[in-house]
């Protein structure tokens, strides 16, 4: 989806930093969300597709407008990010631990204005990955914070420096969306945590579902994480509209996404409304996402609620009406940077 800023890009003329700036960054498979403190106390904000892939391609900025990164790791690979290019898929493992990965937060810091400041980072991991046998999985937290603070390099310095990472902190993506819904942005308690609450992440490549007791506990016996998410409802889209036309090509990311969001895909030059196409899908992959959530859950009588937030839920409209106490987060793309961003302003 999309690239969005709600808010102006930290200033190139702000005045020289007394401490780090806080950002929290939701690194998804399909999108990465930033959440942060410009110099001048302001909120930055910023939503572009997880898009890159390993080597050079000869893309410009025309007019200086577009993000267009070409980088280099420590490691000595080369890869360049950006929404115009046919992205590599994100879809593997060990994605969180890549240096693909590593690529694209430095990239989102650098498009939203963070680049040659001091940052201290606030990331996150899947329920599944965060925990193992009941316990944080430090060895994988660990292996995204050492992942994230080696090295990489703009083939640009001079125009697009990369941020300084002064600390790099990470946390579990869903339980970070329930500290945003009960801490409103003067970080004061909104919402009672008493009680047991679902959080339900749909994110590009993955659902998670978090189930937390009395703000305090995970219940380990109904959480967990599916592979199933957004990136299925492009897969199915691609193959639906190919079906239609008659073709087999794996069509463009940007494309396919640019049909999702307007219902209308220009193929051999001409304009072609896709809307039923998409609808159907959506709907497909909403059912199949309320009935694994359901497998988890049961009906949720024994829940307080069940919240809904991610990339996801921005998509399926109407998955929050498949349980009587569904509830859709309010902007649920940006629950979890959000979250993150809340949690580490309240335990600073």
């Amino acid at each position: 989806m999309s690239k969005t800023k709600t808010s102006e890009k930290v200033s190139s003329t702000t005045a020289p930093q007394t401490k780090p700036l806080l950002v929290a960054i939701d690194d998804g498979y399909a999108q990465t969300k930033l959440y942060g403190e410009g110099p001048d106390g302001k909120k930055i904000t910023l939503k572009m597709r997880s898009s890159v892939r390993p080597g050079r391609h000869g893309l410009t900025a025309l007019s200086g407008r577009g993000d267009v990164g070409s980088y280099t790791t420590e490691e000595g690979e080369k890869f360049t990010a950006s929404e115009e290019i046919e992205a590599e898929s994100t879809q593997f493992d060990t994605f969180h631990v890549s240096t693909m990965n590593r690529v694209l937060v430095n990239h989102a810091l650098i498009s939203a204005g963070y680049g040659g400041l001091d940052v201290d980072l606030v990331t996150g991991l899947p329920v599944d990955d965060y925990f193992i046998d009941s316990e944080k999985n430090n060895v994988r937290i660990e292996a995204k914070r050492a992942n994230l603070g080696k090295g990489v390099s703009s083939t640009n310095p001079t125009e697009r420096p990369v941020a300084s990472l002064k600390s790099i902190t990470v946390n579990c993506q869903a339980v970070a969306a329930f500290v945003d819904y009960i801490t409103g942005d003067d970080l004061e308690e909104r919402a009672d945590p008493t009680g047991k609450f679902a959080v339900v992440d749909i994110g590009g490549r993955t659902t998670d579902v978090a189930v937390i007791v009395n703000g305090e506990s995970l219940d380990n016996s109904m959480s967990g994480t599916a592979n199933i998410g957004v990136l299925d409802v492009y897969s199915a889209v691609n193959r639906a509209i190919g079906n239609r036309f008659d073709f087999h090509d794996r069509l463009p990311t940007n494309t396919i996404d640019a049909a999702v969001r307007t219902g209308k895909i220009n193929l051999w030059g001409d304009d072609h409304d896709v809307t039923d196409l998409v609808k159907g899908v959506v709907l497909e992959q909403e059912g199949k996402i309320a009935r694994e959530v359901e497998r988890r859950l049961g009906s949720a009588a024994s829940l307080n609620k069940v919240l809904f937030v991610g990339g996801g839920s921005a998509l399926f409209k109407t998955i929050a009406e498949h349980f009587r106490n569904g509830h859709m987060a309010e902007d649920p793309e940006f629950s979890n940077a959000r979250g993150m961003f809340k949690y580490a302003r309240l335990f600073a």
